[in-house]
């Protein structure tokens, strides 16, 4: 796996998933941050492209509770809860809203060459940002490997494989860099495998960076 042909993506590490107290915490997600610090480093590192996805919401956004929705606040725009967890916390990152965009913001983007954040209404980002398929199509034409890391399995890590795989480069997904909801993840796990995706350790895929 070659650093300059290679992307980390990172799924919604966001301080209301990991960390306890947050809203929409799952019990033992803060056990992955020490694996997300390796990645986080390991991309810097060695020059690794780093792409993220970020809920960001609104008052009226349609997942929320108060609004019909499934789920109660959370990673609500401009709160502490909606930033990302200090072990991903970007060092210069571009961020890429929900709303339209010029060509010469789609081509900033793809230009940019710190982090590039997605910000989402919906957990599925393909959905949640307009511009995300459009711009990932575009930015991953030079890479084959993506890796994936987040929370949580079986809801946003999933869009997010789901969404990638059509996307062409091969996918691996850090098996100890990833936090569960509960028993389903297995199941998710399993399909995955059975579609050819590939499962790593943060500790096999540093080897796998630095001896290529």
């Amino acid at each position: 796996m070659k650093p300059e042909s290679t992307i980390f993506y990172d799924v919604d590490t966001q301080r209301d998933f990991i960390l306890p107290g947050g809203k929409l915490y799952v019990p033992g997600s803060e056990k992955i941050i020490p694996a997300l610090a390796e990645l986080t480093q390991l991309a810097r590192t060695n020059k690794i492209r780093i792409v993220c996805s970020v809920d960001r919401h609104f008052p009226g956004d349609r997942e929320l509770k108060r609004n019909g929705g499934e789920y109660d606040d959370h990673c609500m725009d401009g709160t502490d809860g909606q930033r990302k967890i200090d072990a991903t916390a970007p060092l210069d990152p571009l961020y890429i809203p929900n709303h339209p965009l010029s060509s010469e913001e789609v081509q900033t983007a793809l230009d940019h060459k710190g982090e590039v954040v997605f910000e989402k209404q919906e957990f599925d980002v393909f959905i949640g940002n307009v511009h995300a398929r459009t711009i990932l199509r575009m930015l991953l034409k030079p890479f084959t490997d993506i890796v994936i890391y987040g929370v949580f399995t079986e809801v946003c890590v999933a869009h997010a494989v789901d969404g990638l795989l059509d996307l062409g480069p091969k996918l691996h997904v850090v098996s100890d860099a990833i936090a569960d909801i509960g028993p389903d993840a297995d199941r998710v796990r399993a399909q995955w495998k059975d579609r050819g995706i590939d499962f790593v350790t943060v500790a096999q895929l540093k080897e796998m960076v630095l001896n290529q």
